[in-house]
């Protein structure tokens, strides 16, 4: 599926951003970003684009820290529904694993949620090992840092876990202090898993705000939007087609609308509405395939080439250089 993240969960970056001093709407703007979309429910941005974003916002304000800051404007209602779902879960038990099984809403990147129970807890944890965008370090600290913030909302600011392991590399000292502050824990920088753990009683507890209907009912309306993303988006659909075709060389403009049982101008049109283009698509349906395929060692360069549709090695060369910044074969 193309990558692409609820929209209205960027309404943090805006805050933290308009916090720091910083004109959220032209930060906005530079990145490709669509304003307007971040009160629209349903609304989506492009990982692409939101890359653009965190690049900027680091740009602007300097602060290594503001992860962390993003995440103190986080609310469930972030999320319409499933927030909402979020907040009338019995207890942080039921609310994460609601997450982890609704998480496609926030995301359609392949990170995957999990909540296992442990000797001493339960363990949160996020693996991003296949996804197509990896994370900086910005996104981990906000991650977590809101997971734990939607946490405190429904069971009470003194929610402690136990240890927080992150992946990213230890940040400068000041941010050290922060992170001590923000999660009231020991965090292992630099570790092998991105995970938080819990104390089972702390996930077990009853909320005062728990309500079984309230949470079906949004459940129902999270799986209604479930379906509609995956089933109207049109680059979804024709990132499919470029998928199967793109072996053969036959992916032409024209092929992919006739596909589709669309005409060019209205495939077109459908994409400039989701913020793309049909030769965007192309090219960020090549790079996702790429950086797929260069982890697998039973896949040869040239083989790849020939996969996502190129019939001279070298211009798949300079696509991947372009994309990645050094040859796929460096990259390998």
């Amino acid at each position: 599926m193309y990558a692409s993240q609820l929209a209205s969960c960027s309404l943090t970056i805006w805050k933290a951003l308009e916090a720091s001093g910083v004109e959220s709407r032209k930060v906005f703007e530079q990145a490709g970003l669509d304003p307007e979309k971040l009160h629209k429910p349903g609304a989506r941005f492009s990982y692409r684009a939101l890359r653009r974003l965190f690049d900027l916002a680091l740009d602007h304000t300097q602060d290594p820290c503001l992860g962390l800051k993003i995440a103190r404007y986080w609310h469930p209602s972030n999320l319409h529904a499933l927030g909402y779902a979020w907040l009338a879960s019995s207890d942080l038990k039921d609310a994460l694993k609601r997450i982890i099984r609704y998480y496609r809403v926030v995301s359609t990147d392949k990170e995957e949620l999990s909540l296992v129970e442990t000797k001493r807890g339960y363990r949160f944890a996020l693996d991003v090992s296949k996804v197509v965008w990896e994370p900086i370090a910005m996104e981990y600290d906000d991650f977590f840092a809101s997971i734990l913030n939607m946490c405190r909302i429904s069971w009470g600011e003194d929610l402690a876990p136990l240890v927080l392991k992150i992946q990213r590399a230890r940040p400068p000292q000041r941010c050290v202090a922060e992170f001590a502050r923000y999660f009231k824990a020991p965090v292992e920088f630099a570790s092998n898993q991105n995970s938080l753990l819990f104390r089972k009683n702390d996930l077990e507890k009853t909320l005062p705000t728990g309500n079984i209907q309230v949470a079906r009912a949004c459940d129902r309306i999270v799986d209604e939007y479930l379906t509609s993303l995956e089933g109207t988006q049109i680059m979804v659909k024709a990132r499919g087609k470029l998928v199967e075709r793109l072996p053969s060389g036959e992916f032409s403009e024209q092929g992919i609308a006739k596909a589709l049982n669309v005409s060019v101008r209205s495939l077109q049109r459908k994409l400039k509405e989701e913020g793309t283009t049909f030769k965007t698509l192309v090219d960020e349906t090549r790079r996702d395939l790429a950086l797929q395929y260069i982890k697998d060692s039973t896949v040869s360069i040239n083989e790849m080439a020939y996969l996502l549709g190129y019939s001279e090695h070298a211009n798949f060369s300079r696509a991947f250089k372009r994309w990645t910044g050094v040859a796929p074969s460096a990259a390998r």
